[in-house]
């Protein structure tokens, strides 16, 4: 049973990226308090998204008795492992509250019918108590997936795959309500005088475009340090589909947002926008939908590209720096962050987050085998090829 040797050099420079994250944030307290704590929330909620990602992809192979993924199911399987610290940012957000939502105030609720009105929903103790139930679920779902998925590897019972389609079945239905209503109430509730019925799949779209960006990055950085010599072209091409369909799905929801709000015109809509095409915003704006869609986009079109592991794993980095800046592009515009959006403090923030999931991702996956082996379709992974 082979296991992946993590080489000191990749646990030194993420332990690197790590530490410069938590220097940023702490300047950042030191230098401006108001953008540090939105800072810490986009942190804390990049690192919730790329940890569920793992479980959605995983318990979406399950169910729709996907063979071609095998081989390369272990990594998202093993995300779980980072949602024990992002409990702990949660903790650290629970303390900010005041300084992010404007619903915390009791002062301020009483003096706006709209707060008011939502105030038996946005009230800090239902807040906390939502996110606690939420992160049980999520953490519970996606450590009984992994468990048994490792239990399979010494016992070779092929009956345990049932087990595992029925946990990936509770998992993703879990997941698509709790997600929905944790994108709402960490990140849309920022601007609760806002409406929509959109957000939730725009944030599950955001979730879906990380983390399969992560996953391609992962697998090439193991496959250059000489492990999963199992993973193919064909392998590569699937995943660089998948990356490329996320980047056209994202493109669609965000259009489907945007233009419901622009075919109404009503003025509760229509501020999320404005806040975001004024000032430095508009040039931030322009830039992160370009960089975000239309680049990557022209690139995927290429078979070439999502078959060659380290063309596509470039890719995958700009992806998942979007991915990033598209969590900066909701959480500062609706605090209404003055200057420019991005600077040093969201940088290192970018590169801590890389640093705390490469870290524990890939210390977490060094200690099993590389690939599920006591699935029973791991042989027709190992040989799979696409249709010509």
């Amino acid at each position: 049973m082979k296991k992946f040797t993590l080489p000191t050099k990749i646990q030194q420079v993420l332990l690197g990226f790590t530490a410069l994250g938590i220097i940023a944030l702490a300047a950042g307290f030191a230098v401006d308090a108001h953008r540090a704590w939105a800072g810490l929330l986009v942190f804390t909620f990049f690192l919730l998204i790329l940890s569920l990602a793992g479980g959605f992809f995983t318990a979406l192979q399950f169910i729709s008795g996907a063979k071609w993924s095998v081989v390369v199911r272990r990594i998202p399987e093993t995300t779980v492992m980072v949602l024990p610290v992002v409990g702990l940012l949660l903790i650290a957000v629970f303390f900010g509250i005041h300084h992010l939502y404007e619903w915390s105030h009791l002062d301020v609720v009483e003096n706006d019918h709209i707060l008011k009105y939502k105030s038996a929903y946005l009230n800090t103790p239902f807040f906390i108590a939502r996110i606690v139930i939420y992160f049980t679920l999520w953490f519970g779902l996606g450590m009984a997936l992994r468990k048994v998925s490792l239990a399979q590897d010494e016992s070779k019972d092929p009956a345990q795959r049932t087990t595992l389609v029925k946990l990936s079945t509770a998992y993703m239905l879990t997941f698509a309500y709790t997600f929905a209503l944790a994108a709402i109430d960490l990140i849309m509730s920022l601007e609760p005088h806002w409406f929509t019925t959109m957000f939730p799949v725009y944030a599950f779209s955001g979730l879906a475009y990380s983390g399969i960006s992560a996953f391609i990055i992962l697998i090439v950085t193991i496959q250059k340090h000489g492990g999963l010599a199992e993973v193919t072209e064909e392998h590569m091409h699937d995943l660089g589909k998948f990356l490329f369909v996320f980047t056209t799905f994202w493109a669609y929801i965000a259009f489907s947002q945007h233009m419901l709000t622009w075919y109404a015109n009503l003025p509760e809509e229509t501020y999320y926008l404005e806040v975001r095409l004024k000032g430095d915003w508009a040039i931030f704006t322009a830039a992160f939908w370009i960089l975000h869609f239309l680049i990557p986009f022209g690139i995927l079109l290429s078979r070439d590209v999502k078959r060659d592991g380290t063309r596509l794993a470039r890719v995958a980095w700009l992806t998942l720096f979007m991915g990033f800046v598209d969590v900066v592009w909701m959480v500062y515009g609706g605090l209404n962050i003055k200057g420019f959006p991005f600077g040093w403090l969201e940088l290192g923030l970018f590169f801590g987050a890389v640093g705390v999931f490469g870290y524990i991702v890939l210390a977490a996956y060094s200690k099993n085998a590389e690939v599920p082996v006591g699935d029973p379709m791991l042989e027709e992974s190992k040989h799979f090829h696409q249709p010509i």
